[in-house]
């Protein structure tokens, strides 16, 4: 993970340098606390702020080799036949890179490039800047545009940034590879990684009017894996709904019920493909990390400290995460569970029980409940459940003081409060934490129909316009919240991995009906992400399985019911925010 940062400008690249102040500058190394470099060329101003995670030594950028500069953030998978375990994404990025003698060769590169990332690569002979962000949109790139004196502008893109006056920003949309010619800046080229629906084409609209220059759609790069077709050899015609219709006589008998359909041999077969595909996930998303943790990087001596967390309600998505992290994480090192909990509103009868009743939340009871089950499934793991409470005087003075500036440029109560809840879990209480990888269950609602409105879907329409609902949210999945939290999640010294969020499974998931992925004539709490459920009880986990879909903001009770949450936040209206 890294904080990565970019100016363009008219001006002298001495003046751009004072663009990069104290507060971005702190910003940027709280994502890069372990090497920070700068380099300044043709009014081009870069810095990069590095977290190992990957590679034998932290590897400083920019990275130059003779014309290209490169700045790379995220994480690159799926290459075991092409890089060594030992080398940096970064470094055999830059391999690549400098083979590529024509844009198509460029663009026959980042077609097989799986991963979540975002970059910025300077050809200093032909003055182009091409950028980007991956298609599922996990990392975070801001793109700012600053009303200069004489009718000049500067351009900006990076990791995260905080509010100044006369400046238009924006996440960058994650539609595809973006080219910019540094003496023509009214202008802009995009190759998309698909072909752009009506949805993206508002989006690159809103880039255009934000950064006052038209965008010219080049041709698609189109990754294959972007296809909803599966590459899998698995052959599975089953119809849950029917599945279960057959079992009448068991479907008040919920594990009896699971473990009838685990018995069937399509299911197994699908369930067989799906493990593999999620366990490669997770595997690589725990082993590609560094050996020490953040506070062992400058000693000599070995660390056994936790490396992995997982962000951790108790539910059915970090519940599987954690099960199969176990599988790979050394036996001698404990796993994380950070469990975050907000100050209920103290009645009567709460304050003369004591003060733990402020903090027995929805999520922390079911923390504690999948924490038992965890212990009993792999008693020889330490799990280290770290309880993280939170009071609304904290959570006020740090919205005011910081973390307002890493949801920036977002504005809604809705980012407020999964913005904070993310990051009181990641810096867990100012230091419990050694962990710099944090697993996330994000994603598995939109691929197994976990959200109120696909039942609501299936109700009105059955199973076509579930799988409109479906689509329609695995395609907004880039817009929406990957990449405020990884802001947070970053500014706390830790990378996001959401292993749900993975090319392969997601495209594996993606080609199964909706009836083969949930069965909404059962109950919430058992039908809704119905496959999920099944593969998690045939991983040994009893009560998880059964636990209703609860948001972060209502199962932490961080939210306020009295706020809509599409409202403009107090905290991040930006004729309020300082810098």
């Amino acid at each position: 993970m890294c904080g990565i940062f970019c100016s363009i400008s008219k001006k002298s690249s001495d003046h751009v340098a004072s663009e990069l102040h104290g507060t971005l500058k702190t910003l940027l190394h709280n994502r890069g606390p372990d090497v920070q470099h700068t380099l300044a060329i043709d009014n081009l101003l870069l810095a990069g702020n590095v977290l190992w995670q990957q590679g034998a030594t932290p590897q400083q950028q920019p990275i130059v080799n003779e014309h290209l500069v490169l700045l790379f953030n995220g994480d690159l998978y799926n290459l075991e036949a092409e890089k060594e375990a030992t080398q940096s994404d970064s470094t055999w990025l830059m391999e690549q890179l400098i083979k590529c003698h024509t844009e198509d060769e460029l663009l026959s590169l980042f077609r097989r490039l799986e991963g979540p990332y975002c970059l910025l690569l300077y050809n200093s002979l032909e003055k182009v800047l091409y950028f980007c962000r991956d298609a599922l949109g996990r990392n975070s790139l801001i793109i700012e545009r600053e009303e200069l004196q004489s009718q000049s502008q500067s351009i900006r893109l990076l990791s995260t940034s905080c509010h100044l006056q006369q400046t238009a920003a924006m996440e960058l949309p994650p539609l595809g590879l973006y080219k910019l010619q540094l003496n023509a800046l009214q202008s802009c080229v995009l190759h998309p990684w698909q072909e752009l629906n009506e949805e993206k084409t508002q989006q690159l609209q809103q880039l255009d009017v934000a950064m006052g220059w038209r965008t010219n759609v080049a041709c698609p790069i189109a990754p294959e894996w972007l296809s909803s077709t599966s590459s899998s050899t698995v052959s599975s015609s089953y119809d849950l709904y029917a599945l279960v219709a057959s079992a009448a006589d068991l479907q008040q008998q919920q594990q009896q019920l699971y473990e009838h359909l685990l018995s069937l041999e399509p299911l197994q077969r699908t369930l067989q493909e799906f493990a593999a595909r999620l366990q490669q996930s997770v595997a690589q998303r725990v082993q590609q990390t560094a050996p020490v943790c953040g506070r062992c990087i400058h000693r000599d001596k070995c660390c056994e400290h936790a490396k992995i967390c997982v962000l951790f309600s108790g539910g059915i998505d970090c519940s599987i995460l954690a099960l199969l992290a176990d599988r790979f994480v050394p036996p001698n090192e404990p796993i994380e569970l950070i469990n975050v909990a907000f100050e209920r509103v103290a009645t009567a009868a709460a304050t003369s029980a004591g003060d733990e009743l402020l903090w027995q939340v929805p999520d922390r009871q079911t923390a504690e409940q999948s924490h038992r089950e965890l212990q009993r499934l792999c008693p020889q793991r330490q799990w280290k459940l770290l309880e993280v409470n939170v009071s609304r005087e904290e959570l006020q003075q740090q919205l005011k003081c910081h973390i307002h500036r890493l949801i920036y440029p977002l504005q809604t109560v809705l980012d407020e409060c999964l913005g904070s809840a993310f990051w009181f879990a990641a810096n867990a209480n100012g230091g419990q934490s050694h962990a710099r990888v944090a697993l996330l269950g994000s994603g598995a609602d939109e691929l197994f129909g976990g959200y109120t409105r696909h039942r609501n879907a299936h109700r009105r329409g059955g199973n076509e316009a579930l799988q409109l609902e479906l689509e329609r949210d695995w395609q907004r999945i880039p817009a929406r919240n990957l990449a405020r939290d990884d802001r947070v999640i970053a500014d706390c010294g830790k990378t996001a991995r959401a292993p749900f969020i993975e090319e392969r499974v997601a495209q594996f998931v993606r080609s199964l009906t909706p009836q083969q992925r949930c069965c909404y004539t059962l109950p919430e709490g058992v039908g809704d992400k119905l496959l999920l459920r099944l593969y998690g009880y045939s991983l040994g986990l009893r009560d998880a399985v059964l636990l209703k879909k609860r948001a972060i903001q209502f199962g932490s009770r961080i939210a306020d019911k009295r706020q809509q949450a599409n409202q403009i936040s107090e905290y991040l209206r930006l004729d309020k925010l300082q810098i």
